[in-house]
């Protein structure tokens, strides 16, 4: 039987909080972009309802409960600023609403978007805690279909300075459609030629690490491939840094592998439009 079910266009979301924090302004061009936003005298209710929190703290468990009571069959998350990493460990934080620090709502909203236009479940009509905080690089997240697999074939990239990980992201990759090669110490100009995309894994991206990005994204930029960059709980700042260095996109580790998969394909998109424009 063929399913009539009516899907929106885009998705209605409420969003509340710190909305104007210099935090959120990525996640909000997004929503703007991309989704309905809504707010509370909207006469349906939402599919989704964001909450900003710069501080823990900022919203109290009861103003949470409420929103649930108003709107029971929406999904929620947290949309959360860089003063609120530690506040799993030491405060409060709300039961049953997954966590998305602002770094990493871009890939995990790109992943959204995916399964809602594939008619597939967004994360946020899932259960709660429906995987979004057991987080682990070796976890695929969330099964490829052949869909995704088909369109998304090249050549990756990697410069990663430890084995385990960049045994675990091949891995991922190659469930996503894609093949990957690491340079060797020195990368002779000739070594790699025709690449997609590049993922390069750091830290804090100290004067040492940002030379090695810098010079990362110019030999991929010889093909126009477009660089990931891999940064530990990265502030606004050195986010900053990392795209004037020539990254296109930046995750916060641990990351998610559908994220960085989501992520992936949006920028090579994204390079591939630039460049036949």
């Amino acid at each position: 039987m063929r399913d009539n079910t009516y899907i929106p266009a885009r998705p209605t979301v409420q969003v509340l909080g710190h909305v104007a924090h210099p935090d959120f302004q990525g996640a909000m061009g997004l929503l703007r972009g991309q989704a309905e936003v809504v707010d509370a005298s909207a006469i349906a209710p939402p599919e989704l309802i964001v909450i900003a929190q710069s501080r823990p703290g900022a919203v109290g468990i009861a103003a949470v409960e409420q929103l649930r009571r108003r709107a029971p069959l929406a999904g929620v998350v947290a949309l959360l600023g860089s003063w609120c990493e530690g506040e799993s460990r030491t405060g409060r934080p709300w039961p049953g609403v997954p966590r998305l620090y602002w770094y990493e709502f871009p890939a995990w909203w790109r992943r959204q978007i995916i399964l809602r236009e594939a008619g597939r479940c967004p994360d946020w009509a899932r259960p709660p805690d429906f995987g979004l905080n057991q987080i682990t690089i070796r976890d695929p997240g969330f099964p490829l279909g052949a869909a995704i697999r088909n369109q998304t074939n090249g050549v990756i990239v990697l410069s990663v300075p430890y084995r385990e990980t960049r045994e675990a992201l091949a891995d991922v990759l190659q469930d996503a459609g894609y093949a990957t090669v690491m340079p060797k110490v020195g990368w002779p100009d000739c070594e790699v030629r025709g690449a997609a995309a590049g993922i390069w894994d750091g830290g804090q991206l100290d004067e040492r690490e940002a030379d090695d990005l810098a010079m990362f994204c110019r030999r991929l930029s010889r093909d126009g491939a477009p660089v990931i960059a891999l940064l530990d709980f990265p502030r606004r700042d050195r986010l900053q840094h990392a795209f004037e260095l020539g990254a296109a996109a930046v995750l916060g580790k641990p990351w998610r592998n559908d994220a960085l998969v989501a992520t992936l394909r949006a920028i090579t998109t994204d390079e591939t439009a630039a460049r036949a424009a």
